[in-house]
């Protein structure tokens, strides 16, 4: 063209190429010189490589791999043809399916090894980079061959016997007519669902997860596919779906090792009710004369509204009998293939008081109590979910990040969550666990990530998850939690709404088996909303009967909206004039008002001869208890207290706080009283070992060192949270602690929470704790028992306003033992008050006369 031939300008006007003549001549020298029809895969891989630099400016390793195996593959395809072309009968194969490189390589073996070893070589070398390069495993491809057939032979043999049996009933008088009919409508239905999908087909190894072992890994070149798998609720399910509760689906795979799970919000508007089990139609599913139609409603009450497609097992997935499995329909081809996870749904109900008050006990006094609605909390719907790009761009930046430290990884699954997203993966063999954890501030650099955590291994998966910040985080509602049926779960007994774990899912725990709590974080974190979450959750849950509060706040400000539930869940001690605590010297009465409380029901326990408050309970109801021994049996209620900072108490009067704190961490749990402390400076002086030992639950949020994540959690990952309720839950009975994003409650819901309460009719007077100073009084010395120094020790405290060991030892002229034991004898009587740390201790009467009024 470019010289002028005269002969190729005379073909101008007959190319019918699409580029011309210039094309024409390109594709006559490929069609020809090169390798023959096989060299159409070479504009397809120059496509693929202009879309690689088109997104990434590069070409992928994984084009670059499966373009050399792709032309290398079919060259020696092109020489095997050739090859075949030498022997009789197959000269017919046209020179075209060689080109001029196939019949050059076959050119150069058949000389040395003969026709038949020419083929066998460019047939071996065909095969292998079929197999490896493209990794297809032909075990698993034989085996299914052999499925389909067998299935297809089934098949065949059905259709004979059923028209062999067709036949001479047909020709049969014999019997009325709807017999006949009914005979024929139950063999038609169940040979048409067979046929619509074979159960050879259902046991091949792309449905079987019996065969996943087969499968070989994808290797760390593989870029990540469009995997995703989507955890959904449909308002119609199948209508066997009991067996997609053990088989999970997954979608088709593209392209890579790489699955995205992606959990789906549950749509409250396709839910139907749980009394009414959707019975599926009789030409979808046919039942046999033989079940019992009992056993099946009771199969599908336990069913779960879901629905998946299973293309591919999960490695983790359980084999399920083929027989049982759900009939799949057809769905229409899209760009991304979705998947259905199986799960537990987490659906949304309006909460039912009727349902929520069937446990509740009885106190003499009655009050018509109507528990909060779901109106009063902010309902917004989920924010959208991760966008597939940025999960994909993520998972190969982390491939190529650890590729650059020699750690090769192999099945990385994807699993986005509200705030993070999970990639979890297999290393490859030789890599040591330690290598990977040490990458943590790599990968956070390489991602640009605020932090990045390594759980290196997942425990019982034997898999490394590296959890990853999203970089638009979704807020997880308080509302959502309380809608969720693992909400009113009736196993739990004081539910706490967690939120929401990394995979989506709702987490409710049950703070009767923690038995106590412990919360730590760096301020404005979410401490204080996480506090406000869990006793809203208490709130929307329990009645006034069943539950009371025991609130500490130092800080005066966070909880004293709860104030106007004095009536209704609050407990106080007589000896203070406080709803809410806020100062150290309350807080130490109001916490050996408890222990005292403890105590007497301990001994109410033992009387009854019960040995926790939930035997107790439940016998009293029943009337199985009778008063005796001056004893009135009634139902007691749970006790909550809640601690909002204890590193101020522990400043002020750290003895006094701790043991009557540990006292209750170590034995209340039997008879209903639990504790929940929070601190925002959690140190070995403030979380001591005594108090963590008895604190096995704990929450950790994000904390500004990782010595401070080893006091909370005994362990690293706390100080690797985002903060905005990003926390870590140790539940005391797992080997590691949960990552989930806490649900969050606002100040205003809080506020109409508790103006809800606040406006009912509560109980004639609050729930009243032992007196401290009455206990005193009756168990203290008597007269006889008294210093001689006792009286004259309480009026120089009370002209002073000030009582301390030293001033009675240079007043009085006595040494410190006598002065320390009069000083604890007046603590005793109520005239002096605990020691306030370095300053001296309060005089809580006024004059002298108060004095001669009190002795």
């Amino acid at each position: 063209v470019i010289q002028g031939d005269s002969e190729i300008r005379m073909k101008f006007d007959q190319t019918q190429n699409w580029i011309g003549l210039f094309g024409a001549v390109l594709a006559n020298w490929m069609y020809t010189a090169c390798i023959g029809v096989w060299s159409v895969i070479l504009p397809v891989l120059l496509m693929l490589w202009a879309l690689d630099l088109f997104r990434y400016q590069r070409i992928t390793p994984l084009v670059a791999r499966r373009s050399i195996v792709s032309v290398s593959a079919f060259t020696a395809l092109a020489g095997l043809i050739a090859s075949l072309q030498l022997l009789e009968g197959f000269d017919v194969i046209p020179r075209e399916a060689t080109g001029a490189i196939g019949q050059f390589l076959a050119g150069i073996t058949t000389p040395l090894v003969g026709r038949f070893g020419s083929i066998l070589i460019w047939l071996l070398i065909t095969g292998a980079l079929f197999v490896f390069g493209f990794q297809m495993n032909v075990r698993s491809m034989s085996a299914s061959a052999q499925d389909v057939m067998a299935g297809l032979r089934s098949r065949l043999a059905t259709m004979l016997s059923y028209v062999w049996t067709k036949e001479p009933r047909a020709a049969s008088d014999d019997g009325p007519i709807e017999d006949d009919s009914d005979d024929q409508d139950e063999d038609d239905e169940p040979l048409t669902d067979d046929l619509e999908q074979p159960a050879a087909l259902r046991r091949s190894p792309f449905f079987s997860a019996e065969k996943r072992s087969i499968i070989r890994p994808r290797s760390l070149d593989d870029e990540p596919a469009s995997i995703i798998r989507r955890r959904a609720e449909e308002s119609e399910p199948d209508a066997d779906d009991d067996s997609s509760a053990d088989d999970a689906g997954f979608g088709q795979q593209l392209s890579g090792s790489v699955r995205i799970l992606r959990p789906l919000p549950a749509d409250p508007g396709q839910e139907r009710p749980r009394s009414a089990p959707r019975t599926p139609p009789a030409s979808a599913v046919p039942a046999p004369p033989s079940v019992d139609l009992s056993e099946v409603e009771k199969r599908l009450q336990q069913l779960h509204p879901t629905k998946e497609i299973a293309l591919f097992p999960r490695e983790d997935e359980e084999t399920a009998d083929v027989e049982d499995e759900s009939e799949v329909a057809a769905e229409p081809p899209v760009s991304i293939v979705v998947e259905r996870r199986s799960k537990v749904q987490d659906t949304l109900f309006p909460i039912e008081p009727e349902v929520q008050l069937s446990n509740v006990t009885l106190y003499d006094e009655e009050i018509a109590y109507k528990p909060p609605v779901a109106g009063l909390l902010v309902d917004i719907p989920d924010e959208g979910a991760v966008d597939d790009s940025e999960l994909e761009a993520n998972a190969k930046t982390l491939q190529e990040k650890l590729e650059t430290f020699r750690v090769r990884i192999e099945n990385l699954t994807v699993t986005p969550g509200p705030v993070v997203t999970q990639y979890e993966f297999v290393p490859a063999s030789g890599i040591k666990v330690s290598q990977i954890e040490n990458l943590a501030d790599d990968i956070a650099l390489a991602l640009k990530a605020q932090g990045v955590r390594i759980i290196a291994p997942i425990p019982g998966k034997g898999t490394v998850g590296i959890e990853i910040p999203n970089q638009h985080p979704a807020i997880v509602r308080f509302s959502s939690i309380i809608k969720s049926p693992k909400y009113h779960n009736p196993d739990i007994k004081l539910p706490l709404a967690m939120g929401k774990t990394v995979v989506g899912e709702v987490y409710c725990a049950d703070l009767t088996k923690m038995p106590h709590l412990l919360i730590a974080g760096a301020t404005g974190k979410g401490k204080s909303v996480g506090i406000n979450t869990i006793i809203a959750s208490l709130l929307y849950r329990m009645h006034p009967r069943d539950l009371k509060f025991v609130i500490v706040d130092p800080k005066r400000v966070e909880m004293n909206l709860y104030a106007s539930l004095r009536d209704h869940f609050l407990a106080i001690s007589p000896d203070i004039n406080e709803s809410i605590i806020t100062s150290p010297q309350n807080a130490v009465i109001v916490l050996k008002a408890l222990v005292e409380e403890m105590q007497q029901r301990f001994s109410i326990l033992a009387a009854a001869g019960q040995r926790n408050i939930l035997d107790y309970n439940q016998r009293v109801r029943e009337g199985k208890i009778k008063d005796k021994g001056g004893i009135a049996h009634r139902p007691i209620p749970y006790i909550v207290v809640i601690i909002d900072e204890l590193a101020d108490l522990m400043m002020t009067a750290s003895k006094e706080v701790e043991e009557p704190i540990c006292r209750l961490a170590q034995l209340a749990r039997a008879v209903g009283i639990h504790c929940i402390v929070a601190t925002q400076r959690p140190s070995v002086d403030v979380v001591t070992g005594l108090i963590k030992a008895n604190f096995p639950a704990r929450i950790a949020y994000q904390v500004s060192s990782r010595i401070d994540s080893r006091t909370i959690l005994d362990g690293t990952g706390a100080e690797h949270l985002i903060g905005n309720g990003d926390m870590l839950f140790a539940p005391g009975n797992t080997p590691l602690p949960i990552r989930m994003q806490n649900a969050f409650i606002s100040t205003d819901e809080v506020e109409a929470l508790c103006e809800w309460i606040g406006k009912q009719h509560g109980y004639s007077s609050p729930y009243m704790l032992p007196s401290i100073n009455k206990r005193s009084g009756s168990g203290g010395s008597s007269d006889s028992d008294r210093d001689a120094l006792f009286e004259e020790a309480a009026r120089i405290f009370i002209q002073l306003q000030q009582a301390s060991t030293s001033t009675l030892q240079r007043r009085l002229k006595i040494g410190y033992a006598r002065a320390a034991r009069i000083v604890d004898e007046l603590e005793m009587t109520g005239i002096v008050g605990p020691p306030d740390g370095s300053r001296g201790r309060p005089v809580l009467l006024q004059s002298e006369s108060e004095l001669e009024a009190y002795l």
